[in-house]
């Protein structure tokens, strides 16, 4: 099935680019020069001092420090939150960052040369992981991703989507994860695990969990969570999962999470793509169901109507964080800092804290139109206070703030579906 989420990345580096894409039909490369890497590569690890999470600061490539403290303005007034630390978090988090890399660095392509952090991929994760990190110990490993001119040039000439080494690197981390980590060395145990990417970390998520959890017993008893947003999660209509014997369906057995009655539940998918659009109007991509089988939906979950107990069409409150000047260390030259190549026409806060949260400034419901054989399905954000840029006419919509249009939501979430998993332990 082509990918959805192609539409989306390829319209942004067309965008991005100052060169012209190849010509419709031209050769694509189908080989690769690429090796294993001797070890996987981590941009968070507990117990790590060069980590870029973890306490109560990020810590960028150069060893410079940003805060993870958040300003909550609600009622007219605001107060600072400190991050949480102290005791070990229950369970862990597996988390795998969406596309950043603009140009191809030919040196990665070559062997197994080592990835090196730079400040995007400290930047993208720290904004939209930053506020889920008390939750949770962070593992979050550095990839070769195919980069945004990379994935253009592919979707014009029909070539491998994510043609890098990107999606064995994220396999390797999580085999190394699995064999190592995820063991508490106190009580020989294994511990639960909530596994979260976005747009093309997305992709990269559900190949890890078709490969390495769905249908093993094992795996999804320690699965407390998934989280892809911005991805291609597909299911059949009126189904949560494919049920063993549908190859159209992104997963056989892991269902998108739905309301339970008595608690929340676990084990289970929370995906969705978040667009702005006018009443009575529908996504003009991304989302779209041209690429999908027949029978079939890309799928919603609204953290916040879930964790209300709410119907998938809900409208619910949203509680937004958006990543602070600050925390993308913006200048007046570059006010969104390391991420102005993908927050375009976004107005980051300028609080000195790291995050800024206003719960309930926007609010949102899993919408779709279409029948059977063409739908769309996505996550309406309804902005009565303009605090987002108007995005209702582009392919992108709000792809790049997925995550932080309810992160206080999903944040809630996640801590009751961990109060849950463990209770089941």
């Amino acid at each position: 099935m082509p990918s959805p989420l192609l539409a989306i990345v390829a319209a942004a580096a067309l965008a991005f680019s100052s060169g012209a894409a190849p010509a419709a039909g031209s050769a694509s490369p189908s080989f690769s020069l690429t090796a294993p890497l001797a070890q996987p590569v981590w941009l968070c690890h507990p117990g790590d001092p060069a980590s870029a999470c973890g306490g109560a600061v990020g810590r960028y490539p150069d060893g410079s420090t940003v805060p993870l403290s958040t300003t909550v303005a609600a009622g007219g007034t605001s107060a600072v939150v400190q991050p949480t630390t102290g005791a070990e978090p229950p369970v862990d988090c597996f988390y795998v960052y969406p596309t950043v890399d603009l140009l191809p660095n030919p040196v990665l392509m070559l062997g197994s040369a080592a990835p090196s952090a730079r400040d995007d991929e400290v930047a993208v994760l720290l904004a939209q992981l930053g506020p889920l990190a008390g939750l949770c110990r962070v593992f979050a490993p550095l990839y070769r991703q195919s980069t945004l001119l990379q994935l253009a040039a592919s979707g014009a000439t029909g070539g491998d989507p994510y043609p890098g080494p990107g999606f064995a690197d994220v396999q390797q981390a999580w085999d190394d994860y699995w064999a190592h980590d995820n063991i508490d060395p106190v009580t020989g145990q294994r511990r639960g695990v909530i596994v979260l990417g976005h747009s093309q970390g997305s992709v990269a998520v559900e190949k890890l969990l078709q490969h390495s959890v769905d249908g093993d017993a094992a795996a999804t008893a320690q699965l407390v969570s998934a989280v892809v947003l911005g991805g291609q999660v597909q299911v059949p209509l009126g189904a949560a999962s494919g049920g063993g014997a549908d190859p159209a369906s992104t997963f056989q057995h892991l269902p998108v999470c739905e309301p339970k009655p008595g608690g929340v539940p676990t084990g289970c998918v929370i995906a969705y793509s978040s667009y702005g659009q006018p009443a009575g109007s529908a996504p003009v991509s991304g989302s779209l169901a041209a690429n999908l089988d027949a029978g079939h939906r890309i799928a919603c979950v609204n953290p916040s109507a879930l964790l209300a107990g709410g119907p998938a069409d809900a409208t619910a409150a949203l509680d937004p964080i958006l990543p602070t000047r600050t925390l993308v260390r913006g200048s007046l030259l570059a006010p969104n800092g390391a991420l102005t190549h993908l927050l375009l026409g976004y107005t980051l806060p300028a609080d000195p804290t790291g995050y800024r949260s206003t719960p309930g400034a926007l609010s949102g419901h899993c919408a779709f139109a279409g029948d059977a054989t063409a739908n769309t399905s996505w996550l309406q954000i309804d902005d009565p206070t303009g605090m987002l840029p108007d995005t209702s006419t582009s392919a992108l919509g709000l792809h790049v703030v997925d995550y932080n249009v309810d992160l206080g939501g999903l944040r809630a979430l996640l801590a009751a579906q961990i109060s849950q998993w463990a209770q089941t332990r």
